[in-house]
């Protein structure tokens, strides 16, 4: 007869199931976690926004598309679609997914660092932290499921081997999607501050959204409500008196260094 399992060993299997279940909990989470802004990368936590505008989510965004309608179906089958893009596109994705400021900068000719640029910085800084406020305050009260979440999908941003559907997943943060709203904030915020460069900016603002769904991370209708809420949030920083102050010595800063 087998000798059974000391309680300490049990004890100890359990830390390590724990600590398993864990670091899966961890890898989901770093799998749709915000880009890191600046390079190098530093906290963010104690940026101060503008001004509050978190309930402007409310006012900005309808729900997300229900399961089974035919919003949803579509929103499904691009999805499916933007499974099949080629290798060069996917690794842009991926990159896209993990920076956010160093994505645009080429388009302005210059390196977007603090050391160069710390007037431009505190700018998107500020203005992406108050974009960020009705983006998550949409995500907990909509709660939606990510694609890999739901779909059977080959190829997920950050992992390796097929995603499995988990409709009890706990991280439902799909609607409205963070990265489309932080790069729009970015880009709508660096037309301001080089107006020449606009149609450039606002452009490569929708590869980065549509980064996402290539990730597998999003639906479309998750990285329009990141447009619509980037810019609303926008249009209430044009008319708010210390933005346009910043805004004018970001562009001072950046025509000295152009």
């Amino acid at each position: 007869m087998q000798n059974e399992p000391s309680p300490r060993s049990k004890r100890g299997a359990q830390a390590l199931f724990l600590l398993a279940t864990l670091l899966s909990l961890g890898a989901e989470v770093a799998r749709a976690a915000s880009p890191e802004w600046e390079t190098p990368a530093v906290s963010h936590k104690n940026v101060k926004p503008y001004v509050d505008v978190t309930p402007l989510h409310a006012t900005t965004l309808p729900p997300p598309p229900e399961e089974g309608t035919q919003a949803d179906r579509d929103d499904v089958a691009a999805v499916l679609a933007r499974q099949q893009v080629d290798a060069e596109r996917r690794a842009m994705a991926e990159t896209d997914g993990e920076l956010l400021y160093d994505r645009f900068a080429p388009l302005l000719g210059v390196e977007l660092r603090r050391d160069r640029f710390p007037a431009l910085i505190d700018l998107l800084n500020r203005s992406v932290r108050q974009a960020g406020q009705p983006a998550f305050a949409a995500k907990t009260l909509y709660r939606r499921l990510r694609p890999y979440q739901r779909l059977t999908l080959e190829h997920v941003c950050g992992r390796t081997g097929t995603s499995k559907p988990d409709p009890d997943a706990q991280q439902r943060t799909s609607y409205p999607s963070g990265h489309s709203t932080y790069g729009w904030t970015t880009a709508l915020v660096l037309a301001r501050v080089a107006p020449d460069k606009a149609p450039a900016l606002l452009a490569r603002a929708r590869d980065y959204a549509e980064s996402r769904l290539i990730c597998g991370m999003h639906f479309p209708s998750d990285v329009e409500a990141g447009r619509q809420l980037a810019t609303a949030v926008v249009s209430q920083l044009d008319l708010n008196p210390e933005f346009q102050r910043d805004l004018q010595r970001a562009r001072a800063e950046l025509a000295a260094a152009r």
